[in-house]
């Protein structure tokens, strides 16, 4: 990260502050290469150091979906892409790059009885992931430190199914996340850019489709449903973000792709907390809604993720109807952000 920093300051490759974006200073905006990098030195150094482990189609057509969706993000950062022209090349990226049999692709496929409307319907659901990650990098450390965990709670799911490949990929994630981290927790020296939270949001997409619901050699016994109803917990917190952006703009009579202040984790900012405290509780939010799908899992999906909604707007309607915290009203506001 920090040669990256210093090509940044040399070639003017800055993430430039405006009156929506908390920050004031000139940041490098290339964190996602270092992001990209290092997950596949990790890759292929696992590949090195365990030569004999099976590496299916389905994962190579990951890494490939990796490649392509790094250069695009790599050329919004550098060129800037209009909001329909990352739609439509995000969607065709994952509408070609879905190969896998996991349990949410699995349940599709029979819940739509037919391959390629179910390819569809993923696509879409793989593109509003995506663009779920990239809405949380608005503040220092938010969208690393939410990635950290969706992707732990996948690797731990895929070293009870002995999915080696998917396990691999996500310590190769989680080791390029936490270094980018250090470098991006508040005050941060670098930004992911579109390059790094669009790979992210791939990434994260990619592993919940594919991660499966069963491994016969292990005792435990947890039906496809329950391990559904984890995937899509865990995913909850940026999906709701969307749902309720879009929704709220759209009342307004804004366009939906056009960005402004009403993110959860800028009301939080607005409401007193500073950017560490923000990134705590939204992170405590996140563990919440897996918490939940682990002990209540009998629910049906549906009215789970409906009860996880209705509590998640609960929280921002409480919150915005909240007084204004006082420099020393709390732990939370007593670490003073430094820019």
């Amino acid at each position: 990260m920090p040669i990256l920093i210093k090509v940044a300051d040399k070639f003017k490759l800055y993430d430039v502050p405006n009156e929506r974006k908390i920050h004031s200073a000139f940041i490098s905006s290339l964190g996602g290469v270092g992001i990209y990098f290092s997950v596949m030195i990790g890759l292929f150094v696992s590949r090195l150091l365990e030569p004999d482990q099976h590496f299916d189609s389905s994962f190579y057509f990951i890494l490939l979906g990796m490649i392509v969706i790094f250069i695009n993000g790599l050329g919004d950062d550098l060129f800037g892409y209009t909001a329909k022209q990352k739609f439509f090349i995000q969607f065709a990226i994952c509408f070609a790059f879905i190969d896998s049999k996991g349990a949410i692709q699995i349940y599709f496929e029979e819940l739509f009885n037919s391959y390629l409307l179910s390819r569809v319907f993923l696509s879409i659901g793989l593109v509003a992931v995506i663009n779920s990650v990239n809405l949380l990098d608005g503040i220092d450390g938010l969208a690393a430190s939410i990635g950290i965990f969706i992707t732990f709670v996948f690797f731990v799911l895929n070293v009870l199914h002995g999915n080696y490949p998917l396990t691999i990929l996500s310590v190769s994630l989680l080791g390029a996340l936490g270094g980018f981290l250090y470098f991006n927790f508040n005050p941060a020296k670098i930004f992911m850019g579109d390059s790094g939270s669009l790979l992210l949001g791939f990434i994260i997409a990619l592993l919940a489709i594919s991660t499966p619901y069963r491994n016969y050699s292990i005792s435990i016994y947890y039906t496809k449903l329950h391990v559904i109803s984890l995937i899509l917990s865990v995913l909850a917190f940026p999906i709701f973000e969307v749902v309720r952006l879009f929704f709220t703009r759209i009342m307004s009579g804004k366009s939906p792709f056009i960005g402004d202040r009403n993110h959860l984790h800028h009301i939080l900012v607005d409401k007193g907390f500073n950017q560490r405290g923000a990134v705590l509780v939204l992170l405590l939010i996140n563990f919440l809604f897996v918490v939940s799908a682990m002990t209540v899992f009998q629910l049906p999906i549906v009215l789970l993720l409906t009860l996880e909604f209705l509590g998640y707007l609960a929280f921002v309607f409480l919150l915005k109807r909240s007084s204004v915290l006082s420099s020393s009203s709390g732990m939370l506001t007593k670490i003073r952000d430094k820019d």
